[in-house]
């Protein structure tokens, strides 16, 4: 952060969610995910990825030329990536079987504060962060209530707004 500061970056933006609007969602794991189980409890989630339906293409003399050129020992492309596998550990693990749709983060904070005697807030940060990576993996997704959604909405047209230049005629 210190170094975007110095090249003259904009520091980056908050969550537009805030604190008591993000203990109301509810988490919903991908049903996509498949789930193995070991004897210890923790889990392990696969994603399966599709392969890409690519039509092939003629190569052109000249990129036929640089292919032959090109061998060597490492290989120029990678395989495409067929799944890919998420190992929880045991409290993550917890956390994924309560994600299912019908608890909110309030009561998995809740939860883990009676489970493990942490303190709420070190389980609402850690759970946080926790959501956070799980999203952006495509893990899960969040149901969240209709008054919310519509105060958000609200929110981003009001940003939306300030952003745009007003164009005078």
């Amino acid at each position: 952060m210190i170094l975007n500061r110095l090249r003259g970056k904009k520091k980056e933006e908050s969550s537009p969610i805030a604190r008591g609007d993000f203990l109301n969602i509810r988490p919903v794991r991908n049903p996509a995910a498949k789930i193995e189980k070991d004897e210890s409890g923790k889990i392990t989630l696969i994603l399966q990825f599709e392969k890409p339906k690519e039509e092939k293409k003629e190569p052109k003399k000249e990129e036929e030329g640089r292919r032959q050129r090109r061998r060597g020992i490492m290989p120029t492309s990678s395989p495409p990536v067929k799944q890919r596998k998420f190992h929880l550990d045991i409290i993550g693990s917890i956390v994924w079987e309560m994600c299912d749709g019908e608890k909110s983060v309030k009561d998995l904070v809740q939860q883990l504060h009676e489970m493990y005697k942490m303190l709420p807030s070190e389980a609402e940060i850690s759970l946080n962060s926790y959501f956070n990576e799980l999203a952006k993996r495509g893990l899960i997704a969040f149901l969240v209530p209709d008054d919310v959604a519509s105060r958000l909405t609200k929110k981003e047209s009001k940003e939306e707004g300030k952003k745009q230049p007003v164009q005078q005629q």
